[in-house]
């Protein structure tokens, strides 16, 4: 009986665990900005005239960039040379995302004789979630997060992911729309990347799931009661 009992109480407990889990599954992520940063996340309408043209020149700033490192591949040497420390001690997909990141405002500087609506364009320097903020000439604001990939059609849990801290609180500062672009990669010799394409996402749809993590600190780990052995020399 006593074993019956407790694969029961087993069974309830892993029921319960699943039930709280899957309320934080694909959740959509302007649910999860507006309830934990309490700004509002505006989505794109198509018909708008103010967002055809911020649209457009998001377009014209990407596609220049996309355009230069097509024909110029993104080499460990370049990122050297174009971006601020500190430098990585390596140089994979993820550092030509950072690259992308840091130099795309550029672009934007660039072309400011061909943009039609787009006031400024600029990097927000803190990590986390967003990578830059746009302001159009109606006061609009835009966030932007800028990624490569080399896969599209493979996908990891945290290709896309948002943590509600500090830093994007600070970030998010207005009701605003929120894209993602991306752009794609490929390394045609050792560490030394081209951009084969591009695309613009709006994220107001986009669903997330949030991936449980028990934790704790180091007074609790090295709390007196729980070490069996400590050496020191």
């Amino acid at each position: 009986m006593e074993t019956n009992g407790l694969k029961t109480r087993m069974n309830n407990y892993e029921r319960i665990i699943k039930e709280i889990l899957g309320t934080f599954s694909k959740l959509e992520f302007h649910i999860i900005v507006e309830s934990t940063i309490h700004k509002r996340i505006i989505p794109i309408n198509k018909e708008d005239e103010k967002d055809k043209q911020l649209l457009q020149d998001i377009y014209l700033i990407a596609n220049n960039f996309a355009l230069e490192y097509n024909t110029t591949p993104i080499t460990f040497d370049l990122y050297k040379t174009l971006c601020k420390p500190p430098r990585p001690k390596s140089f994979r997909n993820n550092e030509v995302g950072i690259f992308a990141d840091k130099i795309i405002p550029a672009f934007f500087d660039k072309n400011r004789d061909k943009i039609k609506i787009i006031n400024s364009f600029k990097r927000l320097t803190l990590m986390g979630y967003p990578d830059e903020v746009i302001i159009d000439n109606y006061g609009r604001v835009t966030y932007l997060e800028v990624k490569t990939t080399s896969r599209r059609n493979v996908g990891s849990p945290r290709d896309f992911f948002f943590s509600p801290l500090k830093n994007s609180k600070k970030k998010i500062k207005e009701d605003a729309r929120h894209l993602l672009l991306c752009f794609d990669t490929f390394e045609r010799n050792e560490k030394e990347f081209i951009i084969t394409g591009w695309c613009l996402i709006e994220l107001f749809n986009i669903r997330v799931s949030m991936k449980p993590e028990f934790n704790t600190n180091n007074l609790e780990l090295y709390r007196k009661e729980n070490i069996l052995f400590n050496v020191n020399f």
